[in-house]
Formats: structure tokens, C-alpha cells, sequence
């Protein structure tokens, strides 16, 4: 088989390369794509699938694109007879009658006035018939698969939508999780079990039409504790990497932030991922590459973790360090090169530019 770059990543991540590294940011939002295509002189088309394909080959970099994985269970439509200037209204029919909910257009997102439909213990059932409708969408979930690997050919990996059981695959507002856990335990579960199967589901889908990695992630201890974490994501985040092995696939787990105790307790080896993002650095994470690389067993991927402000505000020079340090911390295991998340709005193209490149100088002198 010819050795595309997605073949490269995955064979890498499998540990069937000999490759030091792979270099592979994150970079979802046009404005920052099409910056750096005019920094490097290269037409933009306005597809960011072929602009990013473009880029990659110019810097040398294998470009990793995700896919939706929420969207496609809770298919929210927007009812144009209900919403005003203010609010959007949007509803889902279930076979327990309509689902309704209301985003005010100025609000913040995962604000506690955002729209996030779960308020109450009946909206859990809700989600739950919500779920229960995913398999007479078949059809469209293989079709927009199928579209993604056609677009992305073998120039570049595709990691399918995240679906967070715990975060009821976005349904609910972050500042509503605790308390709902605390006073809806059962219905919550009953929520996470439906998302789960739901999403089992389209990934099953997924794999056949030729997604490379499955995924899921979880909060850091910013936003859950040990137990919680043991009780509520452990058990789901496993299930989705087992379920994924079986079917020969590739486990992608994503969490940026506070997680150096997770590592160095262990948990994280339990997953079963084969890669893991991000080992966050301050400010938004408390990892030290270099010490929290040798806590993860050694057949897990790890990749991170440049900080995204320090891309978005730093200094050229001092990116540039930073990526540099980042090649040196992880001598020794398998490690793709990366921004700690998706590259911020209003990122310097000389910044983004300059963290490729440092990455391949220094892998070259590693």
C-alpha cells in the first residue's frame, strides 16, 4: 500500500513506524487557515478540507479533521413560526411528542440562560427518545461519512465527533451536570446509556465508510473530581475504546485540562486509548510534558500540547521555544507534535507558521 500520510499517522500510532514523530496541529476555523494560505502564497478555494490539504504539503505536516458525532443524534430544527428577534426556537420530534429548545441569539455559549435543552428530569427521557430515532437515519449518517473520507482521501486522518456522555453529548449546560447528577442520578444514567448506543451506532457506521479513529473525551478536574470521574466517564470511555478495538479501529480520547493527578494515578493508562490529547500546560491545563509523558504507558500516543494563547499572543521566537521544548520532552515515546487544542480565532499566521516549522527543524535534529 503507497505510504499516504494517513497511512503514515495511523501505521505511527499503531507503532509500525519507525518514524521519530508526526506533526499534525489542529486547525478547524477558516479565517486562521486562509491567513497563513496568504502568508505562504497559495490560492485560497474557500473548501478548508482542500485549503488545509494544501497547507500541510507546503509546511509538511498531516492534516486531522473531525466530524460531527452530537449533530447527528439530536437533529435540532429551527421552527421559524416560534423564534423571534431574540430567541431561536428548535424542536425535535420524539415519539414521546415535542422537544423544544430556546437559545437566546446574544448569549453566551454554555451560559446558564444558553439553550441547552436538559433542565429537568423529564428532559432526560427526552434524550432518551431522542436516541431512540438514530437508526431510521441510517442512510443520511452514511452518506455524510462517506463524503468526509471521499474529501479527505489518504492525504489526511479523520477523527470522528466527540460524543461526552457525561456532557450528554452537549445537551446540557457544564453548570447543570453536578446537579442534575446529584438529583436525577437514575434519568441521568438512563440519558448516558441512550448517547451511548446512539453513538455506538453511528460509529459502527463510521468505521465501515472508513473514519480512521473513534473518539471521546471528558473533563479535567476543573470541572469533575476523582470519584466523579470514576463514576461517570471511566466506564463509558472504556466501553467506546473496547467496542472500538474489536472492531480493529483506532481510540482517540481528548481532554484539556487539569489532568496531571489522572495521570499520574494511573487512570488514564485504563482508557484504552490509542491516542491521547492534550497534556495541557498552564494556564489551562497543570502538565509538565516531560514528567506527565512518563506516567502514560508507553504504547499510548500522546499529543499536545503548545498553549493556544501562548500561539495566539506570543511572540514568534517564543512559540517557536516552546515547540522545540515540546520535541525534547517526549524523546523516547510516540508523540504527535500538535497545538494543546483547535487553533484559536485571530492566530497570527506567523505564529502557526513558525510552530510547523520549528517542529520538523527540531525532529530532524533529534
Amino acid at each position: 500500500m503507497e505510504n499516504t500520510p494517513r497511512k503514515i499517522f495511523t501505521d505511527y500510532v499503531r507503532g509500525e513506524s519507525d518514524k521519530k514523530f508526526i506533526v499534525s496541529p489542529f486547525l478547524p476555523h477558516y479565517p486562521v487557515l486562509e491567513s497563513v494560505m496568504k502568508k505562504l502564497n497559495i490560492p485560497a478555494t474557500g473548501d478548508f478540507i482542500v485549503d488545509e490539504i494544501a497547507v500541510s504539503r507546503e509546511l509538511n505536516y498531516i492534516p486531522m479533521f473531525m466530524t460531527d458525532l452530537p449533530g447527528l443524534i439530536f437533529k435540532w430544527e429551527v421552527d421559524e413560526n416560534r423564534s423571534t428577534e431574540t430567541e431561536t426556537v428548535s424542536v425535535i420530534k420524539t415519539v414521546r411528542g415535542e422537544w423544544l429548545r430556546r437559545d437566546i441569539k446574544s448569549d453566551v455559549k454554555w451560559s446558564n440562560e444558553e439553550g441547552c435543552p436538559v433542565k429537568s428530569e423529564e428532559d432526560h427521557f427526552m434524550v432518551a427518545a431522542a436516541c431512540e430515532g438514530i437508526s431510521s437515519r441510517e442512510a443520511e449518517i452514511r452518506t455524510y461519512f462517506r463524503d468526509w473520507r471521499k474529501k479527505v482521501g489518504d492525504d489526511g486522518v479523520i477523527v470522528i465527533g466527540h460524543p461526552h456522555p457525561s456532557w450528554l453529548a452537549y445537551q446540557i449546560n457544564p453548570q447543570d451536570i453536578f446537579v442534575h447528577w446529584m438529583d436525577f442520578e437514575d434519568a441521568f444514567r438512563q440519558s448516558m446509556d441512550a448517547i451511548f448506543k446512539a453513538s455506538i451506532y453511528i460509529m459502527d457506521i463510521a468505521v465501515q465508510e472508513g473514519i480512521d479513529f473513534m473518539s471521546d473525551s471528558s473533563y479535567g478536574l476543573e470541572m469533575t473530581s476523582p470519584q466523579l470521574f470514576e463514576d461517570m466517564d471511566l466506564p463509558y470511555i472504556k466501553a467506546f475504546a473496547d467496542w472500538t478495538h474489536e472492531h480493529n479501529s483506532l481510540f482517540w480520547y481528548h481532554n484539556c485540562g487539569l489532568t496531571r493527578k489522572f495521570i499520574m494515578n494511573g487512570d488514564f493508562n485504563r482508557l484504552g486509548c490509542d491516542v491521547y490529547e492534550t497534556v495541557s500546560p498552564p494556564p489551562a491545563g497543570d502538565n509538565d510534558l516531560a514528567e506527565s509523558r512518563k506516567y502514560l504507558d508507553k504504547s499510548i500516543c500522546s499529543k499536545g500540547n503548545l498553549d493556544l494563547v501562548l500561539l495566539r499572543d506570543g511572540k514568534a521566537e517564543d512559540v517557536i521555544e516552546a515547540t522545540k521544548n515540546i520535541v525534547r520532552a517526549v524523546k523516547g515515546y510516540k508523540h504527535i507534535v500538535s497545538t494543546a487544542d483547535a487553533v484559536l480565532t485571530g492566530t497570527p499566521a506567523e505564529n502557526y507558521i513558525g510552530h510547523i516549522q520549528a517542529a520538523n527543524e527540531e525532529i530532524a535534529r533529534s
